[in-house]
């Protein structure tokens, strides 16, 4: 059978709002380490936010092509297991997506090039391996989100931002998006029981899953104030991401008491939405301290 390839099909594989969050979060962290919108190199950015949104959809289409079987029985409905485009076609993407966005890097300057490289063997790490094998995989993905505001930081040079404003960012995204992982896991228990998949929820239950995710979350709202408190955002920074703590808080409490799969769903969307205003938060912040 030869590879079916519809266009619709390959654009939602890629997950394109994912995709343009990790652009903008790469453009927050430029702005945080450069200390203002008014002193970016605009085309440096660009490249940068094309980079993230490109590799970005890489990781997307390659973790759906890993999952094919996985997503048969919790996600039917996704472009491979639905048949609108081929296992085969969808791995050719993902390979064209890595190559085209590790090459645009090689523009950026050579830390952004070398970030992008390891970022991108992660992303394949973890489709292939990693994410089957517990909470490794729930803290790699943690660390690739957390990693794009560091490549922010490292596009406008800024090298010495990773240790301070931007790592601090960094750190808030990468705990928050682990905590949400394991929640998606409770969520897939039943695909991943099938296939012999071992992550945290499967081997210590769903009530410790959803501990440790309240746990991870209230380490990234405990971190929230911080970036105003240093000096590195503005007052406006905490009205918005204290409306971001509110949703992560009243997710987290829904899971911890009832951490069931329909539960999870629901709360999975919340964190989700939570991190955007977060975004939005953090991007705010940043304009009116420059």
């Amino acid at each position: 059978m030869g590879e079916r390839v519809h266009l619709s099909a390959a654009i939602e594989l890629t997950r394109p709002h994912n995709c343009l969050l990790a652009g903008a979060a790469v453009a927050v962290g430029a702005i945080v380490a450069s200390g203002g919108f008014s002193s970016l190199e605009l085309a440096k950015i660009a490249l940068a936010f094309a980079v993230a949104c490109v590799i970005s959809g890489a990781g997307n289409a390659i973790n759906d092509y890993s999952d094919r079987k996985i997503d048969a029985t919790n996600k039917p409905w996704r472009p491979i297991p639905s048949g609108r485009i081929d296992e085969r076609a969808a791995l050719s993407l993902s390979i064209g997506l890595f190559v085209v966005g590790i090459a645009v890097s090689s523009l950026v300057n050579l830390p952004a090039f070398l970030l992008a490289c390891f970022n991108s063997l992660v992303l394949v790490a973890y489709a292939c391996h990693l994410k089957r094998c517990g909470l490794a995989g729930n803290i790699a993905i943690g660390y690739l989100v957390g990693s794009t505001f560091l490549f922010g930081g490292l596009t406008v040079g800024e090298v010495g931002a990773v240790g301070g404003a931007v790592g601090v960012l960094s750190a808030m995204a990468a705990l928050s998006t682990a905590g949400r992982e394991l929640v998606k896991d409770v969520e897939d228990m039943p695909g991943d029981r099938k296939l012999g998949a071992r992550t945290f929820p499967i081997k210590h239950g769903e009530r410790a899953a959803a501990a440790l995710s309240g746990a991870l979350v209230l380490a990234a709202v405990l971190l929230s104030p911080l970036p105003y408190l240093l000096g590195i955002l503005g007052w406006q920074y905490l009205w918005i991401v204290f409306c971001s703590v509110v949703v992560f808080v009243g997710g987290s409490a829904l899971m911890i008491h009832d951490p069931a799969r329909e539960t999870a769903g629901r709360v999975s969307f919340m964190y989700k939405l939570a991190m955007g205003i977060g975004l939005l938060a953090f991007l705010v912040g940043a304009l009116s301290a420059s």
